[in-house]
């Protein structure tokens, strides 16, 4: 489990430092750097399974920055660490040299962390990320992936479903046919939180249909936003592509309050029997953030230069005059987010 995190130079995040639990949600206002942290991990964790290009941190440096883009955090007793290049190059990966120099990837234990050849190239790995941004006309779309118009390398298999959603239909007719048992706890699983679905099937061109109390045989354009987005959400942690660390930007998007606390209920079942599978998402739902511990959230702002800052929940001043009185989603409510830009505001 990776239990902090660093990221410099990239986006708003010129120098944001954060710690993770198990669960993680941050909250913040739009454009506050809720989805630059999720890519950051997402890019952090695949530069260390080999994944990612450099070019990808260097078109994500912060406006106006002329230094590297570096990301850095803890799992363990290892610290996993990437620079990119001042200027980018043909292949990020080209010589593994036997001791850093200072740009790629690398490793240390704790204590090496200030030596600078205490830092070694990279040996190991990080968690497999699967960051979603499930777009609901890909969801709809019952065009499979095609392998050889995919930017990823992980995305050859017929069966995995796209982070926005695409190919959804393909990989659910797959686990069908490949696990029923599996494809049946899918089902129940959504059944959870859309209580209306009463059964999912496939035509014999692996469209997705849904048998629903409304109706027999819906198409995916006939049934709600927040019933596919949930389903794609559940086919990304059930499917193939097993995810290490699971990002999920928006988890409030298009449910009932309801369907939220459902939502997170489940997600902590899937932990209960995954205890690999960490969870970090964004939202902006009192409703959800009630179904969180204090220390589970991670509050974003702005500051005046445009950067962002982040603070845990249960730093704000005073947060232990009210933690008896309220659940974390009437905490934000009440406090906001402006004292962690702004530390006076906190006080008043």
């Amino acid at each position: 489990m990776i239990t902090q995190v660093t990221i410099k130079n990239f986006k708003c995040l010129r120098d944001v430092t954060v710690s993770l639990e198990p669960f993680t949600v941050f909250v913040g206002t739009n454009g506050s750097g809720k989805t630059s942290l999720l890519q950051g991990l997402d890019l952090l964790c695949r530069a260390f399974r080999e994944e990612a290009q450099d070019e990808e941190f260097l078109s994500n440096r912060s406006y106006g920055s002329t230094e590297r883009v570096e990301l850095v955090c803890q799992s363990g007793e290892t610290h996993f660490r990437y620079r990119s290049e001042l200027q980018s190059q043909q292949d990020p990966f080209h010589q593994r040299a036997r001791k850093w120099d200072g740009e790629g990837a690398a490793i240390a234990n704790s204590g090496d962390l200030l030596t600078w050849n205490k830092w070694q190239p990279q040996d190991r790995k990080l968690p497999n990320p699967v960051w979603l941004r499930l777009d609901p006309n890909a969801l709809r779309s019952p065009t499979p992936v095609n392998p050889y118009l995919s930017n990823s390398i992980n995305d050859t298999d017929a069966r995995l479903m796209l982070p926005n959603g695409q190919g959804l239909h393909a990989a659910t007719a797959a686990m069908n046919l490949e696990d029923p048992d599996l494809w049946l706890k899918l089902q129940e699983d959504l059944r959870r939180i859309v209580p209306s679905i009463h059964r999912l099937r496939h035509t014999a061109k692996n469209e997705l249909l849904f048998d629903t109390i409304n109706g027999k045989g819906l198409k995916a354009h006939q049934v709600s936003e927040g019933t596919l987005l949930t389903l794609g959400m559940l086919t990304a942690i059930h499917g193939v592509n097993k995810p290490g660390i699971l990002l999920l930007d928006d988890l409030d998007r298009a449910l009932h309050p309801k369907a939220q606390r459902e939502l997170i209920d489940l997600l902590r079942g899937v932990q209960k029997t995954n205890p690999e599978i960490q969870i970090v998402g964004s939202t902006h739902s009192p409703y959800l953030l009630g179904q969180m511990e204090p220390n589970e959230v991670q509050v974003t702002s702005l500051r005046d230069d445009g950067s962002t800052a982040c603070e845990p929940l249960t730093h704000h001043p005073k947060f232990g005059t009210w933690k008896d009185e309220f659940h974390p989603g009437e905490m934000w409510s009440l406090f906001g987010e402006k004292w962690v830009a702004e530390p006076e505001v906190a006080v008043k």
